[in-house]
């Protein structure tokens, strides 16, 4: 299958050799859009390929949240709303789907603990959560945690108005903001969320960055990825908030060992 990508962990500054992969769907994958209520034959035919006779699935319905489930079995995420997953069990891919927000995936070399994170505005901080749950639980520490941070919308083109840039400067770091008119300002959810992870005690060689816009990035002159904001800023303006979630594409985002 070549219509995700495919990436491994670093650890103290150099790529693992083994272990789990971390890894997002591009737009030739079609739209990975999950409700628990609804059926995407795409995003089923995409994990049945990808899980086989090895894996189990275990997916939640995103609602822009700091909710993380810590599971076993790929069936106790079965109906469960959040937007995080961890869990120690190998065979299981956890999943969970991103456009513009940001894809956080999480190793613990010494458990073998494994997380994924959907870190959207409202969501963002996340990770420092979810790395506070893996050194409780399974008796981690953050310096031997990796984090990947994946594709999502970068600075040049996301903009907020004061509010939210304030609230970011604020919760996270200043860093993270710049002034682009009285009332409008570019967004690094990249630089709020290293700040996160930074806090919670993961070194920096730890950490992986994936610096691809999934706003703006082409590859040879096609778009890589799904935007919610890109694509949906050319439906007409009386289309409903829920109407305009079908129409773009999204990646599913998952860590596969």
């Amino acid at each position: 299958m070549s219509n995700y990508i495919k990436k491994r962990f670093v650890y103290q500054g150099r790529e693992l050799t083994e272990g789990p992969f971390w890894c997002i769907t591009d737009m030739t994958a079609g739209s990975m859009r999950f409700r628990w209520n609804e059926r995407n034959p795409v995003r089923m035919e995409f994990l049945r390929q990808l899980s086989g006779d090895k894996y189990k699935v275990a997916q939640i319905e995103l609602i822009h949240s700091k909710i993380i489930y810590d599971i076993s079995n790929a069936d106790d995420a079965e109906f469960m709303q959040g937007d995080g997953i961890i869990t120690s069990n190998r065979n299981i891919i956890p999943v969970v789907t991103v456009a513009d927000c940001v894809p956080l995936y999480l190793y613990d070399v010494k458990s073998g603990t494994v997380g994924i994170f959907h870190s959207g505005w409202k969501g963002t901080g996340i990770i420092e959560d979810g790395i506070k749950k893996v050194c409780d639980t399974y008796g981690s520490s953050s310096e031997n945690i990796c984090i990947a941070i994946g594709p999502h919308i970068g600075s040049c083109c996301y903009n907020v108005k004061k509010d939210r840039a304030d609230f970011f400067a604020e919760t996270f770091t200043p860093d993270c903001i710049t002034k682009i008119s009285e009332d409008e300002y570019s967004l690094s959810l990249t630089k709020a969320n290293l700040a996160s992870i930074k806090n919670a005690g993961v070194p920096q060689e730890n950490i992986t960055l994936m610096d691809e816009c999934t706003c703006c990035y082409k590859v040879n002159g096609e778009y890589k990825y799904g935007s919610f904001r890109r694509q949906a800023s050319v439906l007409p303006p009386d289309i409903e908030l829920e109407e305009r979630l079908k129409k773009f594409t999204v990646q599913a985002a998952f860590i596969i060992s």
